[in-house]
């Protein structure tokens, strides 16, 4: 597993995790229907990413180092995470549709799922790079 294959991933949903809680805390803030529902479909978009990548993006969790090894079964567990996440979203954004008096709990547990997930896929970025460097360094020893 190289880097390359760990990048897209852990960087569109991570990306996609940012954008849905930035957008749900506008439409908070601000009182907009539209920026909360424009968020929860963000974030619903990126449980689906993840659940893309676990079925059909090659992730295998058997690797050529303990370092790969690592990554890639962090971001099988993360990515099948982040799909659970997505469920919670479409839960919480049904709750927020029919106004719901146990949205406002859903939904803050939902966020804070889906931070933690955030944070999940910023290790598997820095485990990506370390996999990255021993590449590098292999790769210059087989020069020599």
């Amino acid at each position: 597993m190289t880097n390359a294959q760990l990048y897209l991933p852990t960087v569109l949903p991570q990306w996609g995790i940012f954008a849905g809680v930035v957008l749900l805390t506008i439409g908070y803030v601000d009182k907009r229907e539209l920026w909360t529902f424009i968020g929860w479909i963000t974030l619903i978009l990126a449980g689906l990413t993840s659940l893309y990548f676990n079925l059909f993006g090659g992730i295998s969790a058997l690797g050529e180092s303990s370092v790969q090894e690592v990554a890639g079964g962090l971001i099988t567990s993360t990515g099948w995470q982040c799909a659970a996440g997505g469920i919670l979203a479409v839960s919480s954004l049904l709750l927020f549709h029919y106004k719901s008096r146990r949205y406002s709990t859903l939904a803050i547990l939902t966020l804070i799922y889906f931070v933690l997930i955030f944070f999940l896929f910023t290790q598997v970025s820095a485990l990506s790079g370390k996999i990255n460097k021993t590449e590098i360094q292999t790769h210059q020893k087989d020069e020599k």
